[in-house]
């Protein structure tokens, strides 16, 4: 029952709205992966979402999911709308320290990755990102 009142709370944006449930849990998988750097995410998926950023999105979902089997509490991407300046897909960690970040990382960095996969922690908490060279996407 938990789990379906977790499933059941909406992706808070950065202008304060929220994007219908469905619509989410539509681009999850997409969000997840990109950030993951097992596929670039095409502007399309995002359509609607946040229109008055465009090219650069904060996500705040409510909703627990994890990236790389680590909890994630915000996802923060950019993608360059003229596709000159690529992508960057960051998942924003929670609870867990850069050490045990870089560890979960090392083990998933053994299969084939779309970009440059790093971790840091440029402030109090743990980021990792996915930054890929510019492909012309959209």
């Amino acid at each position: 029952m938990k789990a379906l009142l977790l499933a059941a709370m909406p992706v808070v944006l950065m202008d304060g709205t929220t994007p219908d449930l469905n619509r989410w849990l539509q681009i999850e998988p997409a969000i997840i992966a990109a950030v993951e750097c097992r596929q670039a995410l095409p502007l399309r998926v995002l359509d609607g979402i946040a229109p008055n950023a465009p090219g650069s999105w904060s996500l705040t979902p409510e909703r627990s999911f994890t990236a790389f089997g680590l909890p994630v509490k915000r996802i923060e991407l950019f993608i360059d709308p003229d596709g000159e300046l690529g992508a960057s897909y960051t998942a924003v960690i929670e609870k867990r320290s850069l050490e045990q970040v870089r560890k979960q990382l090392k083990l998933a960095s053994k299969r084939g990755r779309i970009g440059q996969l790093s971790a840091d922690q440029p402030s109090a908490e743990v980021q990792v990102s996915c930054t890929v060279a510019a492909t012309g996407q959209g």
